[in-house]
Parts: structure tokens; sequence; C-alpha cells
């Protein structure tokens, strides 16, 4: 599968944007978790500086075999990476970072290249820095020494905003004057979090879920089984991320750990919600990957509730859960599913705003409560 069977309306866009020979300085690639953003980002780079001029990349010219090292002079790639007090004004960011870092930074780019859902992610890395935007601003502007279109990929942008946004101010200045022949692409799953200044300057290209078959054929790619792969895609609501998890842990122990996670949520007691506070902080400073997963079993369980009393068809393997699900919605017959979806994705971003993880987790179960009475939430979170 390539890009343009991932999404094939976002790529009919960006092709005919080829076509028309409208290449703009500025894109925002936002949409959900899992639903090939960054991918479509790299193989639209690609296909701009793709040797064959074809609707789709070749991946066989020398450029395209760079791009897909994800190592052509034309690419730069911008991502979180731990804040570092030696750096220098205009200096390499990645130079400044221990060895220990730098090397997992090169071991991620190098997973990413391998497996385009690769999400790269560093510990300590809450934001992007100034330091990487202002290393940009002294490169960009240079006269490139290869043909093609330079290309700037910017993952996970909305942390641009973090701090005092100064890395979103300073990457103000070159969107308000952007270089000769050279594309930018903001990727990012929370665009609200981007200031109006830096999103009215982009070109903005919203993607939808993933089609479950399009979750299917990439885990079945992987050699994964036919009817499982279609049950991983219906449980991760075409999060291709998601599915991938739930593959690498077992999809059983998952629903399970999902099932208790809710209980203690929807449990008022004073000893279930202290040790749902407790395992969530620690799990938040020491194993924020766990966090993250833990958050998504739970979205994932609230979703399958949803569609069980819409009357959707489910996989088999969610049988055992039916009464659970019945229950749940009869006990909350007005719960506000899509604001808690949102809450839910705005207690992963909590992760990059070093904020103190029990106080913001207890304003978060309270909300959590009141969003499934179907009442307006009282706390600001």
């Amino acid at each position: 599968m390539n890009a343009a069977d991932l999404q094939p309306s976002i790529w009919n866009r960006l092709g005919k944007i080829i076509s028309n020979q409208k290449i703009g300085t500025s894109y925002l690639f936002s949409g959900p978790n899992g639903s090939g953003k960054e991918w479509t980002a790299i193989e639209f780079s690609k296909l701009l500086n793709c040797e064959s001029k074809n609707s789709i990349p070749c991946n066989t010219c020398a450029s395209c075999q760079k791009f897909s090292k994800l190592q052509h002079e034309n690419l730069n790639l911008i991502f979180p990476i731990p804040t570092t007090a030696k750096s220098k004004i205009e200096s390499d960011p990645l130079k400044n970072v221990s060895k220990d870092d730098f090397e997992l930074i090169i071991n991620s780019i190098e997973l990413k290249s391998k497996d385009p859902f690769h999400k790269i992610r560093l510990p300590n890395a809450r934001r992007i820095t100034i330091d990487s935007i202002r290393y940009l601003r002294k490169t960009i502007y240079l006269k490139s020494q290869t043909s093609g279109r330079k290309t700037v990929l910017i993952f996970d942008a909305h942390l641009l905003s973090e701090g005092a946004s100064e890395s979103a101010n300073a990457l103000l200045k070159i969107l308000e004057e952007p270089p000769m022949n050279t594309s930018l692409i903001l990727v990012t799953s929370n665009k609200s979090k981007l200031p109006l200044t830096i999103t009215s300057r982009c070109q903005q290209i919203d993607f939808p879920r993933l089609s479950l078959d399009a979750v299917r054929e990439l885990l079945e790619n992987d050699k994964v089984e036919n009817n499982k792969a279609m049950q991983l895609a219906i449980l991760s609501n075409g999060d291709i991320l998601l599915a991938k998890d739930l593959l690498s842990r077992g999809v059983d122990e998952p629903l399970e750990e999902a099932q208790r996670l809710i209980d203690n949520l929807i449990r008022l007691e004073r000893d279930s919600w202290r040790s749902s506070i407790n395992d969530f902080s620690m799990l938040a400073y020491r194993k924020p990957q766990e966090f993250i997963f833990r958050i998504n079993l739970i979205q994932m369980w609230i979703n399958l509730a949803y569609k069980y009393k819409c009357g959707e068809e489910l996989p088999s393997l969610i049988d055992d859960f039916s009464n659970s699900f019945e229950s749940f919605n009869s006990q909350f017959p007005n719960a506000n599913i899509l604001a808690i979806n949102i809450l839910l994705e705005e207690t992963i971003e909590a992760l990059s705003r070093n904020l103190y993880m029990p106080l913001f987790m207890l304003n978060t179960m309270i909300t959590f409560q009141t969003l499934l009475k179907g009442k307006e939430p009282e706390v600001v979170i």
C-alpha cells in the first residue's frame, strides 16, 4: 500500500496541487492520531523531488531512495527534542543533546524510515525547541546544492506553542518571509493549539480517520491474518498506531484492562480514585508510553460502547463485554461521547505541558464524570 491508497482523497488534492504547478510554501496537515499524516507528508516531499514526474513517487530514482531513508539533502525533519542548557544560538541543536539522546534520535529516524507509522518520541522531549527553529532560519535561506524542492517537515507541530510560544513566534518570521523553492509542512493531531497567526498562513489539509479496510490491509502487509486484522481495525477505530500497539500486546488482555480502567473511573469511591490518580501520575512521569496506551484503551472502550449502543457490527471477541456495554449505556444514556474523546486526547497532550499530574488527573476524572452525565464541565482543564 502506498500513500495514495491510504488517503485517496487527500492524495488527489495534493496531486492536483503539483499538476497545476501551484505548490505552496506552507501546509498544515492535521487529523486524528494514526491517520497517516506523517507518512503522507514524507511521500508528498518525495514526490516533489521525484525524477520520474509521475502522480506517485517512483521509489526507484536516486532522489526517492534517499527520501525513503530520510536522508535527502532537500529534506529537513523537525520534531520535539530534549532541551539542553549548553545550546548555542543558531547552532545545530542535535549537536547539543547528550550522547544517549543523539543515539536515540538517530535510531528513531532509522525506524521511521523503515516504518512510516513509527512515532518519534524521545524522553523529556516536551516541545519543539527554539534552537531548532533558529537553526532552521539560519540554514533554510541558503541556496540548495541539489535540484528539486526543499521541504521542512515539522512533526507534532502543536508543540511549537509550548512554554511562551517562542518557537511558534520564531517560525512565524519564516512563514512571513518564506524562502524560495521551499515548502514547510506542519503535521499535528491538535491544530487548535497552534496560534491563528500560523494556521492562517498555511494551506490546511484535514485528514479523516483511516478506513477500516486501509488499517486491515496495512496489518495484513505485516503478516497479520485477515480476520484478526479486521478485528484490530474495528477496535482501534481506524487508528493504525493503536492497532499496532494492540497487536504487540495481544487483543484480549487490553480489552480486559480497558474494562478495569473504566470501572475505576466510573466508581465514585475515594480509594478507587486515589489509586487511579496515583497510578496515572506515576506512569506519566516514569512510563509515558504506557500512560498513553492506557488512555487510548479508555477511549477505545468508550467508543466501542457507543457503537454497541448504535447497533453497529462489532468483532466477535467483544461478545464477553456486551453486558458491560449495556450496563454502561444504561447508566449513562446522555454521555457526551465527543467531549469525552476530546478530554482524553487533551489528557495525552498534558504529557508535554510539564503539569502537576496528580492535580491534573483529579480534574480530568471530575470532568469525565460530568461529561458522562451529559452536562457541561465545571472544571476547566
